[in-house]
């Protein structure tokens, strides 16, 4: 009895072994299988990622290759080059232009290349030049418009440029453009203005830098280049984005118009809606008009803090007039701009 007990405990043994070593070889085939895991069966490569982001990043060099090229040659004559190109990105552009990094972040900045100029005749002159990458002319459009200051002077041999007393700035394709100079100098400004007369020369850009919006606004009492562009947030608004602004002198006071272009007429209804009721939530007072035109469009007329505000919707255009101080001024643009809007819609067969 004693010897049929030890047998089958034996057997027991052999038996677990051997179950043992199947689920050992079985544990092994597995992991081979997945270390030969092909995982193109189900459309997918592994090394397309790779692939891709190493396609982008070659053509990111190209493309800072080309950039840099172009800034090479650009020092104006008498002036020799101070320092190498730097270049600044998102994530650092703040150790360059600290407190304003966000506003041109906000407008989807790709690049900024600095490059520094010195006399050579006097190494207290020297400039430094700024050349902001900004992916399209209108976020460069926009950032030119914020960063404008008053009361300057424009530069008519450029689609968009100004100068004060001591520097240039400008547009140029997806290129925003300024300088930084070491004094108010008549001489060194001449310098910058060879330099902006270069980059024009050299750096290449798109054909088409025309911004079809800016047309769309009335001419007749515009405030030359009193253009802007509010990429987000117009006037305080969240849902306000891609809005394009305007100045108008209208007597002795100066109105402001805005108009953006949205998908169709129901996004542009929607919109002005939510502006609205925007202004509603912020205190403004509905007020009637009289103003056959505008209430053909159904606008809306507020009083905001002593100031009138104006919306309408037509075809897949939203536009209106804002804060303005005269009441009849401020109907009086809105109708003109409200039948400019109505042509463009008709034209595109949006009426």
């Amino acid at each position: 009895m004693g010897s049929v007990r030890r047998r089958a405990r034996r057997l027991e043994s052999v038996l677990s072994i051997c179950i043992l070593a199947i689920l050992l070889l079985i544990g092994v085939g597995v992991l081979l299988k997945q270390s030969h895991y092909d995982i193109g069966r189900f459309g997918t490569d592994p090394n397309a990622a790779g692939v891709v982001e190493a396609q982008n990043n070659s053509k990111l060099k190209t493309q800072n290759s080309k950039l840099r090229k172009a800034l090479d040659p650009l020092a104006p004559q008498g002036f020799g080059t101070l320092s190498e190109i730097e270049v600044y990105e998102p994530d650092n552009l703040y150790e360059k232009i600290n407190g304003k990094a966000p506003l041109y972040i906000e407008s989807d900045f790709v690049k900024l290349f600095t490059q520094r100029f010195i006399s050579k005749d006097d190494e207290t002159l020297w400039m430094e030049l700024f050349v902001y990458d900004m992916a399209t002319i209108k976020n460069a459009f926009s950032v030119y418009g914020v960063q404008k200051r008053a009361d300057v002077e424009l530069l008519p041999s450029m689609q968009f440029g100004y100068r004060t007393s001591e520097a240039p700035y400008f547009v140029h394709g997806k290129y925003y453009i300024e300088f930084i100079g070491s004094s108010e100098s008549a001489e060194l400004f001449e310098r910058m203005v060879e330099v902006a007369q270069n980059i024009r020369t050299n750096l290449a850009i798109d054909i088409d830098t025309e911004i079809a919006e800016l047309s769309l606004f009335p001419q007749e009492n515009l405030v030359p280049g009193s253009s802007k562009l509010y990429l987000k947030s117009a006037f305080g608004f969240e849902g306000f984005t891609d809005v394009f602004a305007a100045r108008y002198k209208l007597g002795d006071e100066t109105v402001t118009a805005f108009l953006s272009r949205r998908s169709d007429l129901q996004d542009a209804q929607l919109l002005a809606e939510s502006y609205y009721n925007f202004l509603i939530e912020n205190d403004a007072v509905a007020k009637p008009t009289a103003n056959k035109t505008l209430r053909g469009v159904r606008a809306k007329v507020l009083d905001f803090y002593g100031t009138t505000e104006i919306i309408f919707a037509v075809g897949p255009f939203i536009g209106g007039v804002h804060e303005a101080e005269n009441q009849e001024y401020a109907e009086k643009l809105a109708v003109v701009l409200a039948n400019k809007l109505s042509q463009a819609a008709e034209a595109m067969g949006n009426d």
